[in-house]
């Protein structure tokens, strides 16, 4: 007797193991079979998609594109393809995205190429990304903080300008990384704001030490995420921040030799001829620098010697400021 009851146990032991494994096979298949929610990786929270063509692309002028189908959908990024007979990003002069007709990013095809590399991307010689975001950050936060989600920031049309010169025979496209908006990621704050990528050149007659006018909003929503200071005669570089306490702070100091080994132990990729403040070395835009709560900025440079610097500042920040 005492054997069949041993032997009914196992039974119903082996039955309740074959159960078990049955719903973890249903459920493992569930996951591969079952649509991801908006937001997750896949298709459902990030869709390569062309942009419309551009228009006017010759060898000497300013090309054209909207991005009028993209408006409702938070942007990511805009990769460009060049090819054509020749068009390198040094004829790139300058690409300009507006939104609301509005300027939120200006530079050159050579200096945005810079920029990325400086961040880790890797260089091609036929495509292009002008970036929102930070690909390489380590949360959803920082990595879609200042993408155009275009519908929390109020951007009701959006373009781009690029200014092509000495060029043959080109070809222009574009390529967008776009989710849903409003993100279903990240965080409310950022959301509103967006990437901007403002830049001003400064000529100095000699070496010294020398203030630049950035002449920044000090909006309660603006953030600094890095300044890069392009030219052959840079330096070093200080930056400080007097508080509404009137307290003032010396928050940035270094030399181009101890910027750039500072910088390389984050794995970002100094630049020739490009001297970066970055507030955000490790990605986290939590520690972008605040304009808000500044009573007033210094931003100070020191050359070698004359020349041209260009000073290329990425923000974050409301699109009607700065």
């Amino acid at each position: 007797m005492k054997n069949i009851f041993r032997f009914v146990a196992l039974l119903w032991f082996a039955v309740l193991l074959l159960l078990a494994a049955a719903a973890a096979g249903a459920l493992s298949f569930a996951a591969l079979v079952l649509p991801r929610p908006a937001g997750a990786h896949g298709v459902a929270g990030y869709l390569p998609q062309d942009c419309p063509a551009f228009e006017n692309v010759v060898a000497t002028g300013k090309a054209t594109c909207s991005f009028t189908p993209l408006i409702g959908r938070t942007i990511d990024r805009f990769i460009l393809q060049l090819g054509g007979g020749a068009l390198t990003k040094a004829m790139l002069t300058n690409i300009r995205v507006l939104a609301n007709e509005k300027v939120i990013y200006e530079d050159s095809g050579s200096r945005i190429d810079d920029r990325n590399e400086y961040r880790g991307l890797t260089a091609n010689a036929a495509f292009l990304t002008i970036d929102f975001s930070e690909i390489r950050a380590h949360s959803d936060i920082n990595k879609h903080a200042g993408a155009l989600d275009t519908v929390s920031s109020g951007i009701k049309n959006l373009a781009m300008e690029v200014d092509i010169a000495g060029a043959t025979t080109p070809t222009l496209a574009a390529r967008a990384q776009v989710r849903p908006a409003p993100q279903a990621r990240g965080n409310a704050l950022y959301n509103k704001l967006i990437g901007k990528t403002l830049n001003k050149t400064f000529n100095f007659g000699g070496a010294g030490e020398f203030p630049l006018a950035l002449a920044l909003s000090a909006h309660k929503d603006s953030f600094i995420k890095r300044i890069h200071l392009v030219g052959t005669t840079v330096t070093a570089a200080r930056v400080k921040k007097t508080y509404r306490t009137n307290v003032t702070d010396e928050i940035f100091k270094g030399t181009d030799a101890q910027n750039d080994f500072e910088q390389i132990e984050y794995e970002r990729v100094p630049q020739a001829n490009q001297f970066t403040i970055d507030f955000i070395p490790d990605g986290n835009v939590l520690e972008a620098l605040p304009l808000g709560d500044a009573l007033a900025m210094e931003y100070l440079v020191t050359v070698s010697g004359a020349g041209n610097v260009v000073v290329v500042t990425e923000l974050l920040d409301p699109l009607t400021n700065n």
